[in-house]
């Protein structure tokens, strides 16, 4: 047994031990003696009993107690009891529901030198440490439970604090001795004072949510209890706080999850839906366009299937960022998912004028992606609805933008479509625009090929021509390679546009020859879907003898895309037609999986550097770097660079000055028919490089 301090009768310590109690959740009764009935009980103690708190509630230890449990009981209580001295205490094993056997410890409680009550105290979950700090008298009991528990305690009295534990310090960040004396009250946000002036006054039976200013200015979440404890004709408050700042972000964090996609942090489709209604509505009112932009990533698979979930998900983080900083801050902008995003011109500045937001955000879209182990370029095909000519209702421009789209993409990568009621004749219109195509390869009469001069920077002279194909559609004009390419792979038709183009070109420069003019090269492109072909260097080697070429003036130019099988039967024919005495080069290089290993194994001559590189150049340092590393890159390999899309004379400098070995672009000459081809060879000759 041990000793604790005397209780004086006008300490109510029946009271601050059941407020304790309360507070902090402790299994814990007060029984009279010697009648054993049980004048108050916590929950905690309750469950133990396997009773409800309130049946315990002036009940005697018998009436719910065994026969045989509550002769262990009586024999203990009756053994303390004996010792007739207030704090007289013990530690004893005593039977609860379910036979539980439970270490217990029992405390007298005297009155005029007789056991008045006895504190059950069972010691499940609570330390012996703890069972007799929080029997201390009732002044000090408190202080030293508040030290020794993690809750958040200030005590106060008349709405002033005159005591705080150590976690209470620690949670408002204010030292003890500048929360003495404050005003209770001033420890929340002065909006919420007035409102929290009654439970400081009467207390609380719940736990209410508030928020705490903290020292530093900072508003936490908090949960608050206020327990008012009677002391000698006053009362004491006793404040106890438990911060739920992490919970309540975390119900922040579920809830903006509802309404956004967690990898961008953009709205998703139900975040996106509800904010476009707001939208229409604001512009039915103000009387202004909107429009909805639906962008779509082409071939975003390639990168998940050939780079990894990861690479994916940094590429699609990026998009997103590109999106969001060619708008408006009014402007919305979207993930769907997988790789479509949706941006909504909600803006004035903005909305009138889509065409050129549009034109932005297809360029920044197709500059390469960094990731892991390489450059990769997705173009995105992209639909636009406007509002109202187009729909009246987010439902219909979602719909009709989709839509538009889908007819982007069948155009080609990269390509863009507004919404029209004649895209629902697309079936029709894509059967017409496939006989016509078929019709231009087989008569050799609608594709033509025009050329675009690339000038070696060391020698100082023209090397060769790209040749480049266009279709000269009977309804539509002429169309570059990006109207009509993209859609002749997808109707099964490139093979025979690729032979087609080598076929003429190999032509045109037996033309020129014929004609005296010294032997140049002339590179053409071809499909990823040739060198699959088991025929291709058959069909080469025809060419070549047929037109009296020699191998070594021929260049293809091949795709990222082509490189990235990993093909043995790849690999065999691009090493055959190396045999043969075909020079290869890599196009594009960067607009696809930029891979060292690739251009290690793969026998090739030539690396084009594309033009999204060159484009701001000189003045973004960030593409100088770029370049610079790609040359230096090249060269290490025994490769030979090309500069596509040079503009001006700043960049035809800067790359010779880095090493590039050739140009190609406006600044030297567009892209020409092969009479003005013949002529621009016959002058250039004569003036050298531009000036």
């Amino acid at each position: 047994m041990s000793t604790a301090p005397t209780y004086a009768p006008s300490e109510s310590p029946h009271d601050v031990l059941h407020a304790v109690a309360l507070v902090t959740g402790a299994p814990m009764a007060c029984l009279s003696w010697p009648e054993g009935r049980c004048l108050w009980a916590t929950a905690a103690y309750a469950q133990l009993l396997g009773m409800p708190t309130q049946e315990l509630q002036g009940k005697l230890l018998q009436n719910y107690l065994s026969p045989c449990d509550w002769n262990g009981w009586l024999c203990e209580l009756e053994r303390l009891a004996s010792a007739q001295q207030s704090g007289t205490s013990l530690q004893t094993p005593l039977t609860f529901a379910h036979q539980q056997r439970i270490q217990t410890q029992l405390i007298a409680q005297t009155h005029q030198h007789k056991v008045c009550a006895i504190v059950v105290v069972p010691l499940h979950n609570l330390s012996l440490v703890d069972a007799m700090q929080m029997l201390q008298d009732s002044d000090t009991r408190l202080r030293r439970y508040a030290a020794a528990t993690s809750e958040s305690i200030i005590f106060f009295r008349h709405g002033r604090i005159f005591d705080a534990n150590p976690a209470a310090i620690a949670l408002t960040g204010y030292p003890l001795s500048q929360l003495v004396d404050r005003p209770v009250l001033h420890l929340l946000p002065h909006v919420l004072r007035a409102s929290a002036q009654p439970m400081v006054e009467q207390g609380t039976s719940n736990a209410q949510e508030t928020r705490l200013l903290h020292h530093s200015g900072q508003e936490l979440h908090v949960e608050v209890t206020v327990h008012l404890l009677p002391e000698d004709g006053d009362v004491i408050g006793l404040m106890v706080l438990r911060d739920i700042t992490e919970r309540k972000r975390a119900e922040a964090e579920m809830h903006f999850l509802a309404f956004h996609d967690p990898l961008t942090r953009l709205p998703n489709r139900q975040g996106l839906m509800r904010q476009l209604r707001q939208v229409l509505q604001s512009a039915e009112q103000c009387q202004r366009p909107a429009a909805v932009l639906y962008v779509d990533l082409d071939r975003f698979k390639d990168v998940n299937d050939s780079l990894g979930h990861d690479a994916g998900d940094k590429l699609l983080v990026e998009a997103a960022r590109r999106l969001r900083s060619k708008v408006h801050p009014d402007d919305l902008v979207a993930r769907l998912g997988a790789d479509e995003f949706v941006v909504v011109l909600a803006s004035p500045l903005t909305a009138c004028q889509p065409e050129c937001i549009l034109r932005e955000m297809r360029f920044v879209l197709t500059k390469p992606y960094a990731l892991h182990n390489g450059l990769v370029n997705l173009p995105a095909s992209i639909g636009v609805s406007i509002y109202p000519e187009d729909g009246d209702t987010a439902e219909a421009l979602m719909l009709n933008a989709s839509a538009a789209m889908e007819t982007a993409k069948n155009i080609g990568h990269g390509s863009h479509q507004y919404y029209s009621a004649l895209l629902h004749m697309r079936p029709s219109r894509l059967l017409v625009q496939d006989r016509l195509l078929r019709e231009a390869i087989e008569t050799n009469q609608g594709l033509v090929l025009h050329y675009q001069p690339q000038w070696d920077l060391h020698s100082n002279r023209m090397e060769g021509f790209e040749a480049l194909v266009r279709w000269q559609h009977p309804e539509r004009g002429l169309l570059p390679p990006g109207e009509f390419i993209s859609f002749a792979e997808s109707r099964g038709l490139i093979s025979l546009v690729d032979r087609w183009v080598m076929r003429a070109a190999c032509q045109q420069l037996r033309a020129w020859r014929d004609a005296g003019l010294p032997p140049v090269v002339v590179s053409v492109n071809m499909s990823a879907i040739e060198f699959n072909q088991s025929n291709l260097l058959t069909e080469v080697q025809q060419v070549l003898t047929d037109t009296g070429i020699d191998p070594q003036w021929l260049e293809i130019e091949l795709t990222e895309t082509t490189l990235m099988k990993q093909s043995e039967h790849v690999l065999g024919t691009l090493e055959a037609l190396q045999q043969l005495g075909v020079r290869l080069a890599i196009d594009d290089f960067g607009t696809g999986y930029s891979s060292l290993a690739y251009l290690k194994r793969y026998p090739l001559d030539k690396l084009k550097i594309d033009r999204a590189f060159i484009k701001d150049t000189p003045q973004d340092q960030d593409d100088v770097s770029l370049v610079t590393a790609i040359i230096q890159m090249a060269r290490s390999l025994n490769l030979r660079t090309v500069a596509e899309g040079v503009e001006s004379k700043a960049q035809w400098s800067l790359l010779k000055h880095l090493g590039c070995d050739l140009i190609q672009g406006y600044y030297l000459c567009r892209p020409m028919s092969a009479e003005d081809a013949l002529r621009w060879q016959q002058h250039r000759c004569q003036m050298g490089a531009p000036q």
